[in-house]
């Protein structure tokens, strides 16, 4: 009964997400129309903005009821292997629950907060559209994920019953059932507790400001550890936490206006439509194109498949935007090749999971965009920003390389100097995605584009290299519909819960109490950001850049504002560390995404693989926060 319902809910929410991202594709041809008509006859679209923000509102919440049905969210997977099949199916069903409280809350304070627009009469400024409707559209969605997950969670705790009991964890991890209960159960009492005696709580809360945010951080991580989804954690505990110091009401109506919000802002669509765009890009194969141009430019040379190996994952990464996608991508097409050539298998691999971070750092990037939008930083500054640090990743890398096959020659084959490749084909076949780079920076550069329109322009750019190239018959366009929902839903989730969090940082005045600590120390500005440089380096051991940005930044940018710094500097900066964190031993989540595509490879080989990308990337760090210019130089040069 309940599989067939999880069927339904899965057949229904199905066609309502591939509307909302067809309604996308849509709305980034209106405005490259909108960019034709203002350049070429200064006729441009009424009111895009607007249009852009209410579409954009109602497609991108229009993924998450499928991305529900399909339980796309993010977890930490750091015990699921290390406990029993029951143990962990127990944890799924109690982050289920958490997962299924934050939706319900949402649609149901969503709701009010239409009603409100409605009844203030508020419209938009210039095609004066009522807000309302749309907003009880959000709502309407927000409650459709909400009941697919009421389904998840019933298949979740009815599977149960069926997981092998056997123990495959020892010591600690026996432990993890007691710990799971002994802290949904204090959640609960503390939520007894408030509804009790509210007033009591809430006084010893404001007293002790630090603690209680210091608890919360801990509350994530331990849910976290717990397999709970971090949307939810973050949403729930941020709730409860505002709710203490400006009383449950206004904390409900921030639940709901800080995502609504959030969701009608135009610059908002750059995200899913960047994401588009890498979902078009490799269904148009265009990471086989940059690997073949890589691998012509640099094959000859000793190690030279190692070299394009990462050359091909920063080509692919100026499309696609992340860095789990770049590394499973060029790994399929690498490593085979190297493997096949006799090439080691810890260089093949620690080519590939060091290559990978790139896609995070040459722009444009997901990540990079997410910074922006909790920042309110520029895109396309940030975007030019990245550009000299990535080719300076790139030359360590390739450095990385060098020094390994100097003291282990064995682990790459000798120079083949009878191999011959033909540039120009190589080079002519990889024309679309230069001409995508070319017209995504490009345009912002030169202050052609908006981030929008970029993001745009890209988007279609890739979708008709993709079509003219027979890559979307049969399933593959809805493929590439489906991999933007799951991707979309899963980063909204998680932007969601943490705005929710980030008010009740910023209401406690934490930021400003850990500004005075610093203070109080008195260490210097690099001091400060070595610290947080070896925290970001562990949590990137862990988690994905987005989850790590959406915890930290609440607390985190007030510091470096405070120590004068730039926020666009910090902000490539704090991608490195990420992405270095993605690849460092043990928790690296690059080398885990490398196990699926090469699972005979040991883990241990991998690790090995990586050290040198490591050392390569502390240092390249360590240059990057000396001579901030080297980020900074290049978006100076803007046009305006």
């Amino acid at each position: 009964m309940i599989a067939a319902l999880v069927d339904v809910s899965r057949n229904v929410s199905r066609p309502i997400a591939m509307i909302g991202v067809i309604g996308m594709l849509v709305v980034s041809g209106v405005t490259m129309l909108d960019v034709l008509g203002r350049w070429l006859a200064n006729a441009p679209v009424p009111a895009l903005n607007e249009v852009i923000a209410m579409v954009f509102a109602v497609a991108a919440t229009a993924c998450i009821p499928s991305s529900i049905a399909n339980n796309g969210q993010l977890r930490v997977d750091l015990i699921e292997r290390r406990v029993s099949e029951r143990v962990a199916a127990l944890l799924t069903a109690l982050g289920s629950t958490l997962l299924l409280v934050f939706l319900s809350l949402m649609a149901w304070r969503v709701f009010v907060h239409a009603g409100t627009l409605t009844d203030e009469g508020l419209y938009t400024n210039i095609l004066r559209w009522p807000i309302g409707p749309f907003v009880y559209t959000v709502a309407g969605l927000f409650a459709l994920a909400a009941v697919n997950q009421l389904v998840v969670t019933a298949d979740h705790w009815m599977s149960i019953g069926g997981a092998d009991s056997a123990e495959t964890g020892a010591g600690l991890f026996r432990f993890i059932p007691l710990a799971a209960f002994a802290l949904y159960g204090l959640a609960f009492c503390v939520a007894i507790v408030g509804w009790i005696d509210f007033k009591t709580l809430s006084a010893w809360v404001n007293d002790n400001s630090g603690l209680t945010v210091t608890l919360a951080f801990l509350g994530i991580w331990v849910f976290l550890f717990l397999l709970a989804p971090l949307g939810a954690v973050l949403g729930l505990i941020g709730l409860s936490g505002a709710a203490m110091y400006i009383a449950m009401t206004p904390a409900l109506e921030v639940f709901a206006q800080e995502p609504v919000g959030f969701v009608t802002n135009s610059l908002v669509a750059v995200l899913p439509l960047f994401l588009m765009m890498g979902s078009f890009a490799a269904v148009a194969g265009l990471a086989d194109d940059v690997y073949t141009l890589a691998h012509v430019v640099l094959g000859r040379l000793r190690g030279g498949l190692a070299l394009a190996t990462i050359g091909g994952c920063a080509g692919f990464g100026s499309v696609t935007g992340s860095s789990l996608a770049t590394t499973a991508t060029i790994g399929r097409v690498a490593l085979p090749e190297m493997r096949q050539r006799g090439y080691a298998d810890r260089l093949a691999t620690g080519s590939v999971a060091a290559g990978g971070t790139l896609g995070a750092l040459v722009p444009p990037s997901g990540a990079i965009v997410v910074y922006a939008l909790f920042t309110e930083t520029s895109i396309g500054q940030l975007f030019i920003a990245a550009i000299l640090p990535a080719l300076i990743t790139v030359l360590f890398y390739f450095a990385a390389v060098a020094v390994w096959i100097r003291i282990f020659g064995r682990d790459a084959p000798p120079r083949r100097r009878d191999e011959r490749a033909d540039i120009l084909p190589a080079l002519i076949r990889s024309i679309p995605v230069i001409g995508l780079f070319v017209v995504v920076l490009g345009g912002l550069y030169t202050g052609i584009f908006t981030a929008t329109e970029s993001a745009a322009a890209g988007t279609l750019g890739a979708f008709f290299i993709a079509l003219l190239r027979g890559r979307l018959k049969g399933g593959a366009f809805w493929k590439v519909m489906e991999e933007t929902v799951m991707t979309s839903a899963f980063i909204y989730g998680l932007i969601f819960g943490a705005l929710v969090f980030a008010f009740f940082v910023n209401v406690t005045g934490m930021p400003d109490l850990i500004v005075n600590v610093i203070a109080a120390f008195d260490i210097g500005p690099l001091a400060v950001i070595a610290l947080l440089l070896v925290v970001y380096l562990a949590l990137g051991c862990v988690m994905d850049s987005f989850g790590i940005m959406v915890i930290t930044l609440p607390a985190v940018v007030p510091v470096i504002l405070n120590l004068d710094m730039s926020l666009v500097w910090w902000g490539i900066v704090m991608v490195i560390v990420i992405e270095t964190g993605l690849i460092t031993p043990p928790f690296g989540i690059n080398m885990f995404i490398l196990r699926s595509v090469a699972p005979d490879v040991p883990l241990t080989t991998v690790y090995q693989g990586v050290l040198p990308f490591v050392a390569a990337d502390i240092v390249k760090l360590a240059i990057i926060v000396l001579f901030p210019a080297l980020a900074l130089w290049l978006p100076s040069t803007m046009f305006h």
